[in-house]
């Protein structure tokens, strides 16, 4: 257990209630075509939060409480993908310094599945927003 992965897990908790809560903003936007897929990210960032709630709490971290409120107006389905977009991209990068930061085997294998879930979710987003290509060469690179 290092400081850095104590840190680095923090900031991973905090962008996933940051996700949750924009997720809540940008379902309302969606079309009834589209939302699922919102509620399914949604499932998984909260499955994500309450995991690394429990990792924290089993490192001795007090785990940080989420906001009452984030940045996340969006003004119709394109700003929503376009968020969408942007929080799991957010979250490929944190994951990604994850992977480079630990030498403990457990944490890596949560920063990898967690940086392949958010790559892949981010490009499905993309496609729907109609973006070329939807993929990145380097997931998390920025």
């Amino acid at each position: 257990m290092t400081e850095l992965e104590d840190r680095l897990l923090t900031t991973l908790l905090e962008a996933e209630h940051a996700a949750l809560y924009g997720y809540g903003v940008l379902g309302a936007r969606l079309d009834d075509d589209t939302r699922p897929a919102a509620l399914a990210a949604a499932g998984a960032h909260r499955s994500a939060r309450d995991r690394l709630t429990g990792l924290l709490r089993s490192r001795d971290v007090e785990p940080p409480p989420p906001q009452v409120a984030y940045e996340a107006s969006v003004d119709g389905q394109q700003d929503a993908l376009a968020l969408a977009v942007r929080l799991e991209s957010g979250l490929s990068t944190l994951f990604r310094d994850l992977v480079g930061s630990t030498d403990d085997p457990r944490l890596r294998r949560l920063a990898v599945d967690g940086l392949t879930e958010t790559a892949v979710r981010a490009a499905s987003w993309r496609v729907l927003l109609g973006e070329r290509p939807p993929t990145v060469a380097l997931p998390g690179s920025g």
